[in-house]
């Protein structure tokens, strides 16, 4: 007769996931502590015009949107309902720092500069260098030439000349 071999014990593989979920949680935190979410405030009641050729914002960290309104006349019956909850009467320009929406009227270049020169010092202090601060233009297509002018002097006057014309890409 042959010798009974015993079976030997079975050993266990269990792997410990603790530690890898802790890194993966602080990681997730690290992660979104960490990320900057700028993003371009697009008011619904500015009319895009179409371009034949254009791209999309890749960026938008150190932009300063200003956002330019057709006349009232002009403006669809949804964009003038949200035009009047945001906007005073009057308000040609609109701007927003984040916190709450702003609007000027065409005679109010001062204040439109001075609004553009704080937020250009805000995205110094967060060491964006000067030539990366540029303006994110949002005219109406049914929007006078003169106010976008208007704007660039404004932004001209404030010390910021990149210009960024918003558009929408062309409906094919």
């Amino acid at each position: 007769m042959g010798k009974k071999v015993k079976p030997q014990e079975e050993v266990k593989g269990d792997v410990n996931m603790s530690p890898m979920i802790d890194c993966c949680f602080l990681l997730l935190i690290f992660f979104v502590v960490n990320a900057t979410a700028l993003t371009v405030s697009k008011d619904p009641s500015v009319n895009m015009p179409g371009a034949v050729s254009c791209s999309d914002l890749k960026d938008a960290n150190g932009c300063i949107v200003v956002n330019i309104f057709a006349d009232t006349d002009k403006m669809s019956a949804n964009a003038l309902a949200l035009y009047n909850k945001h906007y005073p009467a009057g308000t040609v320009f609109g701007v927003s720092d984040g916190s709450k929406d702003t609007g000027y009227s065409i005679d109010q270049t001062q204040p439109l500069t001075e609004f553009i020169t704080k937020q250009k010092e805000i995205m110094k202090s967060r060491n964006l260098e000067e030539k990366n601060i540029r303006i994110y233009l949002r005219g109406d297509q049914d929007t006078p030439w003169e106010r976008t002018a208007t704007v660039i002097r404004c932004a001209a006057a404030a010390g910021v000349t990149n210009m960024v014309f918003g558009t929408l890409p062309a409906r094919m």
